[in-house]
């Protein structure tokens, strides 16, 4: 089953979702907002990759 993630927030650091992070740590470090771009590389790579299996 294709998972679905919830980009509205944005992204974090580690290439999940700005949502997710905050779920499972209570926060972000990165605040709401941030697209995959802005991320650090592994990050974008981890974010990238989970969006083209969603």
């Amino acid at each position: 089953m294709a998972q679905q993630l919830d980009t509205s927030k944005g992204w974090c650091c580690d290439g999940r979702t700005w949502i997710e992070h905050a779920q499972t740590d209570g926060q972000c470090c990165q605040p709401q907002g941030q697209k995959i771009e802005a991320l650090p590389a592994d990050g974008q790579r981890k974010a990238r990759e989970r969006l083209a299996k969603a």
